[in-house]
């Protein structure tokens, strides 16, 4: 006889999950909104970001958060990034930098690349709502070159994907 929970995989829209080292159950997209950035340096890796909301809860006591990774290279962390959706700028806080922030000791999503600066920001259900709702998203941050700040900036189209939706749905 089995037992247990079934793993769904991580293509699902919505999954959830026990982080067995926390006891957390951990609530996210089966992975990340791949954000694409149009103008980008010849490296090749810095052309993706990656966003995505979930939800911790131990034992009843729940909190949301959105994830955002970015590629970052250098030793300083860089400056928090600014999230819109529909055009519409998220007023988010001050942002955590490590997992612990959200009371974990690992990612929610995969990592894709070791070079990614993560932040980890508080939502409520209206953020979640907003979420659903939009159309396109974009991260925008500033990043140092050799010639000064630039300004670089990672797009979605979410019009033909479903999870942000099914997240905002369970939320």
């Amino acid at each position: 006889m089995l037992a247990g929970c079934a793993a769904l995989p991580d293509d699902a829209p919505f999954v959830e999950q026990l982080d067995e080292d926390t006891g957390l159950t951990v609530a996210r997209l089966g992975r990340p909104i791949e954000l694409y950035r149009e103008l980008f340096r010849k490296v090749q890796t810095e052309r993706f970001g990656f966003i995505g909301p979930f939800e911790t809860n131990q034992m009843g006591k729940r909190e949301l958060f959105l994830w955002v990774a970015t590629p970052h290279e250098g030793d300083d962390p860089p400056p928090p990034p600014k999230v819109t959706l529909d055009g519409q700028v998220l007023e988010l806080g001050t942002p955590g930098r490590a997992p612990d922030f959200a009371g974990l000791r690992a990612p929610p999503y995969k990592i894709p690349t070791p070079w990614i600066a993560q932040f980890y920001f508080r939502i409520d259900s209206a953020t979640v709502a907003r979420l659903g709702e939009a159309q396109n998203v974009s991260v925008e941050l500033i990043e140092d070159t050799r010639n000064g700040q630039v300004t670089a900036q990672y797009r979605a189209e979410l019009a033909g994907d479903p999870r942000l939706r099914e997240f905002a749905k369970q939320h």
